[in-house]
């Protein structure tokens, strides 16, 4: 079964601003998706799917929403939508930006690039000197940005998007980033007694796997405190940060474990089976800019069924 994975819901034109990847879903594009969804399978709650997988139990025909990070506009635009249209859903909280005014490395980057009145960006990371003369030419040079700095330290992230900044003449306290800021303790709580399921995505979103034993036990276990001290419900959930093949290992899932999680979601695409590692479950990471018609061959597993 497909665990649908999506991040932020923001209208346009301001998804533009931070959507290189395709992070930011609208909301009218997100009520046709599910539409489409719906012709497939039926929803079902994370916490159900979890207790399937345990029992090894096959759940055919059902999909199971999650959104990854904790954006606050989750809270404007998914959680009226998706109680009207009756469709549960979980989110994966990056704890240590709750009730903050900071935002992440990767949506502050984007933001630069795209906003900057700059023509080329300096080529201090990427040893060439990049065009940004177009939408797509900006695009493609968040992506290589990306690439590169992922494979840095957390803290190494930050401080080269800060130069970045400051070489695109772009402020990092800009009005603009109130759309990427995240959840508030208030509205978690309230989200929680309204039936969303709230999972565990760390503390500060690292990629685990390059860190100390220590610093994962951290991010791990305190997240998911964190978390049950505001829904005052379990967090049995987890979703690693970026989540792909490298960036967890067996090291990190012990501590999963160990923290009381009772599953753990990748960024791996794939789908959802019974008998499988509860700790490794795959999930299909959507695109934004996929047509309607390609959503819906993804979901339905015909790509993979085939081998593509």
């Amino acid at each position: 079964m497909p665990v649908i994975t999506l991040h932020g819901v923001l209208p346009d034109p301001e998804a533009r601003l931070f959507n290189a990847t395709g992070k930011f879903i609208t909301p009218e594009r997100l009520e046709r998706f599910l539409v489409r969804l719906g012709r497939l399978y039926a929803p079902l709650s994370l916490d159900d799917l979890v207790e399937a997988l345990a029992g090894g139990r096959s759940l055919k025909n059902r999909f199971v929403l999650t959104f990854d990070d904790g954006y606050g506009t989750l809270y404007d635009y998914a959680y009226p939508l998706l109680q009207k249209m009756g469709i549960p859903f979980a989110v994966f909280v990056t704890t240590g930006m709750v009730d903050s005014d900071t935002v992440l490395w990767n949506d502050l980057l984007e933001f630069a690039v795209f906003s900057t009145g700059k023509a080329l960006l300096p080529g201090d990371l990427v040893k060439e000197d990049l065009s940004l003369d177009s939408y797509e030419e900006r695009r493609k040079a968040i992506i290589r940005l990306k690439a590169l700095l992922k494979q840095r330290s957390l803290e190494e992230a930050r401080d080269e998007v800060a130069r970045l900044c400051e070489a695109l003449e772009v402020p990092t306290d800009a009005s603009e980033l109130r759309q990427v800021r995240f959840l508030s303790t208030d509205r978690i709580r309230e989200m929680s007694g309204g039936g969303v399921v709230f999972g565990g995505h760390s503390v500060t979103h690292p990629i685990l796997s390059r860190e100390t034993q220590e610093r994962v036990h951290e991010e791990i276990a305190g997240c998911k405190a964190l978390l049950e001290s505001i829904t005052g419900r379990p967090v049995t959930s987890f979703a690693y940060p970026n989540g792909q093949a490298g960036d967890f290992n067996e090291m990190v899932k012990d501590e999963v474990r160990k923290a009381g999680y009772l599953a753990a979601f990748t960024g791996i695409r794939g789908f959802a089976r019974p008998g499988g590692d509860v700790f490794e479950i795959k999930r299909l990471l959507v695109d934004c800019r996929w047509t309607y018609e390609e959503f819906e061959t993804r979901a339905s597993g015909i790509l993979e069924a085939v081998g593509r």
